[in-house]
């Protein structure tokens, strides 16, 4: 038998959830804009000086060097989302539990309830 839906959500730490919102919406939002400017394969990024074919080495390393650091930001920038994402997830989940805990008892408690209301009905039967 499956719960209405309004007792599933209710027990749903909402105040949590709306709490970390914005910061995973503001992760979200900067990944996907960072993720959206990404550069074809063949394209530099705008923030990364361009190379000329002949440019020495000493300048291709450090044209290199700058993108590792944005490749390295961006990363770091995508764990955190993961990482905040995966907190709101745990609480979630954690509350999923809370509710299966309390439907298990309820079921419990609705079997004892029937068992109890069929030997009163049974007893005023047989009186």
């Amino acid at each position: 038998m499956a719960a209405p839906w309004s007792v599933l959500f209710s027990a749903i730490p909402w105040s949590d959830v709306i709490a970390h919102a914005p910061t995973v919406a503001k992760g979200a939002k900067k990944l996907w804009q960072k993720v959206g400017k990404r550069p074809a394969a063949d394209d530099t990024p705008a923030d990364v000086p361009a190379t000329p074919a002949g440019a020495s080495p000493e300048a291709r390393l450090a044209a290199v060097e700058a993108r590792l650091a944005e490749s390295d930001l961006r990363q770091q920038e995508g764990a955190e989302l993961l990482a905040a994402l995966a907190a709101q997830n745990a609480d979630l989940v954690r509350a999923v539990d809370e509710l299966q805990r309390r439907t298990r008892l309820l079921g419990v408690l609705l079997g004892l309830a029937l068992l109890i209301g069929a030997g009163a009905l049974a007893a005023t039967l047989l009186r």
